[in-house]
């Protein structure tokens, strides 16, 4: 008989205390405020402080579904949009969105608190859909015009040859357009209806605003073509280049002259006509390659450029000069890397290297910057290696001129580290050119 009146008695309790528990808390609803226009919170907490931990549970409910739901638009903003196609906006897109939800919600309203027998609290806390995203949505608006303005903008400098300009103003609309994306998400991810998208905004359309013009442009040769002349002297005209857009000169934009890809000749801007013109000496090889250079539209327009170059023809005879070169260092193998680079340069540009010459080039070598780091294999060394050239008339023992050279190395020892930047070390062949026309 006891131990039927103790069943019933444990069955009282339990029931009791589940009565206790609030039904809005037990099923995340609540009749006065459907889903459809209220994202619902409940949290629960206990002691002195149990009523605020419960309403931060809920706001921190709340955030969490909306970061869920956040997660579902990013996918969804990514694939219809093309955001992946520009890295600069990818990156940011994704960044910003990832931090767009924070445990702090605005606008959410406490609509219920209650505490139980055992002094366990709870809250139920409700953010209205429509108000919340409505917020969001007059950023979005203004935002989209800001990018609209922009965007006219940049093709009024574009029908103006202000090419610069032009690009300046798509790379405001990428950073515009970025924290835009993120905001959409965060809208579609709380309002009952998505935002109406301006699709000519997205990434994939800006890429080919950006090609549109670029094959507008214009680049074509004005004089300097095929010359000659006897390396080391100054070719009889400077090489010079009109640069248009659809007939409009182009002021302000940089023109890159080089010999390769690795060896630039100088880099100059266009003038008011458009033209941009560079006085240079005769070199080994038979011409240049002029190009624009467009600093800030990314790499993967580089085809683009490429395809708007022009070449210069010119034909080299050989120079009357030659120089001798000697390496003063204290490590011989370090003394034989660096004649071996300076003698490569040299040949290069297109001057005879020989054993003895009223001209010489004299390279000191010296260590600089030394320092040591503990790394997982032990001490390591790190230093700088500093390459002075002078250039030398031997006759009057007079140095002419002289230029200098850098690389960092890294070793077990300082031997090693010398080693190791003397591998490092690249010769600028315009300063050098520089220097042995003096």
């Amino acid at each position: 008989m006891k131990k039927i009146i103790f069943s019933i008695l444990v069955l009282s309790v339990a029931t009791v205390s589940f009565a206790q528990i609030p039904t809005w808390f037990s099923t995340h609803n609540h009749p006065k405020y459907p889903t459809s226009e209220f994202i619902v919170g409940v949290g629960t907490g206990g002691g002195a402080t149990g009523v605020e931990s419960a309403k931060k549970a809920a706001l921190a409910d709340i955030a969490s579904q909306l970061r869920v739901q956040v997660q579902s638009e990013i996918k969804s903003v990514t694939q219809t949009f093309s955001v992946n196609d520009d890295e600069q906006i990818y990156s940011d897109f994704k960044r910003q969105s990832r931090t767009m939800v924070s445990d702090e919600i605005t606008g959410a309203d406490v609509i219920e608190t209650f505490v139980d027998a055992q002094g366990s609290a709870y809250a139920l806390v409700v953010l209205n859909r429509d108000k919340y995203s409505d917020g969001v949505r007059s950023e979005l608006e203004s935002g989209w015009k800001q990018a609209a303005d922009l965007r006219a903008g940049a093709q009024e400098y574009v029908a103006k040859g202000r090419l610069s300009e032009a690009i300046q103003s798509i790379n405001q609309i990428k950073q515009v357009i970025a924290p835009l994306f993120a905001k959409q998400v965060l809208h579609n991810a709380a309002a009952r209806a998505p935002f109406s998208f301006p699709s000519v905004f997205n990434p994939a359309a800006l890429q080919n605003d950006i090609r549109t013009f670029l094959t507008q442009i214009k680049l074509e040769k004005k004089s300097g073509d095929d010359q000659a002349g006897k390396i080391g002297e100054k070719f009889s005209k400077p090489f010079v280049v009109g640069v248009s857009v659809n007939g409009v000169p182009c002021s302000g934009v940089n023109v890159v002259y080089q010999l390769d890809e690795k060896n630039m000749l100088g880099e100059v801007l266009t003038d008011d006509n458009g033209t941009a013109s560079l006085v240079s000496t005769v070199r080994s090889g038979n011409g240049l390659k002029a190009k624009i250079s467009l600093p800030g539209i990314g790499r993967e327009f580089d085809e683009n450029l490429r395809s708007s170059s022009v070449n210069f023809r010119w034909t080299a005879h050989a120079s009357d000069k030659a120089f001798s070169i000697s390496v003063i260092a204290k490590n011989k193998k370090i003394a034989d890397q660096i004649q071996s680079k300076i003698s490569g340069a040299v040949s290069h540009i297109g001057y005879t290297v020989v054993t003895m010459s009223n001209n010489s080039i004299v390279v000191d070598i010296a260590s600089g910057g030394i320092s040591t780091i503990e790394g997982m294999a032990g001490t390591l060394v790190t230093l700088t290696l500093e390459a002075t050239v002078n250039l030398k008339e031997n006759r009057s023992n007079a140095v002419v001129g002289s230029t200098k050279f850098s690389a960092k190395g890294v070793g077990k020892s300082e031997a090693e580290a010398m080693e190791k930047a003397a591998a490092n070390l690249k010769i600028d062949q315009k300063e050098l050119s520089e220097l042995l026309q003096k």
